[in-house]
C-alpha cells in the first residue's frame, strides 16, 4: 500500500525512521537556540551527508518553524535550497552538549527534486 506526502519521507506515514547514536540524545525542539543548528550537516536515515542547514525561520513566538537545507554543491556554490518543516527534522545533541546532529528521514535525491527555495 503506497501514501501520498508533500514531504519526501523514506517511511510510510506513521512509521518514522528513529535515529538513535551512543553519546546523543534527542532534542526537543523548545529546548533549541537557533545557534544550536544553524550551519549543521543534515544526515539522512543511513547517516550519508545530505547536506546543511544554510538558515532557519523563527515564528513570532520565537520557536524554529523552517529549516532552509543546502543540498549539494560545493561550500555553498551550486547548492540546490529547499525548505524543510523543523518537525520533520531530528536533532541529537551530544550528552556533553558539545555537538549537533540533525537527521532527516529521505535522500539527497528526493531533497533534489523538491522545489528550490529562493531566499
Amino acid at each position: 500500500m503506497s501514501h501520498t506526502s508533500t514531504m519526501p519521507t523514506g517511511a510510510p506515514r506513521g512509521e518514522a525512521h528513529v535515529f538513535a547514536r551512543d553519546g546523543y540524545t534527542k532534542t526537543e525542539i523548545q529546548d533549541l537556540k537557533t545557534s544550536d543548528v544553524d550551519s549543521a550537516t543534515v544526515y539522512g536515515r543511513d547517516d550519508e551527508t545530505i547536506g546543511s542547514i544554510s538558515s532557519l525561520k523563527v515564528g513570532t513566538d520565537g520557536k524554529i518553524t523552517d529549516a532552509v537545507v543546502d543540498v549539494g554543491g560545493f561550500l555553498g556554490i551550486g547548492a540546490h535550497s529547499v525548505v524543510i518543516p523543523f518537525s520533520d527534522l531530528t536533532v541529537l545533541r551530544a550528552t556533553d552538549r558539545s555537538n549537533v546532529r540533525v537527521h532527516i528521514d529521505t535522500t539527497k535525491e528526493k531533497l533534489e527534486a523538491m522545489p528550490h527555495h529562493d531566499g
